[in-house]
């Protein structure tokens, strides 16, 4: 019984978190971007900078978009630096953090990636001009 409510208030208290569901592997990504029909929004990071953390903490945890962001998105966290592949000569970078919105239908940008974090206000603006569908 206490571990059946315990699982519970876990769920419930995930489904209610304010927080980007994370994949961290690109072909399970994909898969389930094909059976959603949700884009694929690609953070790429490395472990060599201290950025990568700060925009995550900044841009992707308890902001008033995120609901928006899971409902619409398949998110994919991408390290360069672990042994996950992802399609590196589609989503290739030098720059640390940078983000991609790939079409679920084909891989294609849906926009240009996203490389210079300036305000939420300027990442907010592509978020929504991106036509998800």
């Amino acid at each position: 019984m206490i571990k059946t409510i315990l699982l519970l208030s876990i769920f419930i208290s995930s489904c209610f978190s304010n927080n980007i569901s994370w994949y961290s592997s690109y072909n399970k990504a994909l898969k389930d971007s094909h059976k959603q029909k949700k884009n694929l929004m690609i953070f790429i990071s490395s472990k060599k900078t201290n950025k990568s953390n700060f925009v995550l903490s900044k841009y992707f945890m308890k902001q008033d978009y995120i609901e928006y962001i899971n409902k619409n998105f398949i998110c994919v966290l991408i390290s360069v630096e672990s042994k996950i592949s992802y399609p590196i000569e589609m989503f290739y970078t030098t720059t640390f953090p940078s983000i991609f919105f790939a079409s679920y239908k084909d891989e294609s940008f849906l926009t240009h990636p996203i490389y210079d974090f300036k305000s939420k206000e300027d990442f907010k603006k592509i978020l929504f001009s991106i036509d998800y569908k």
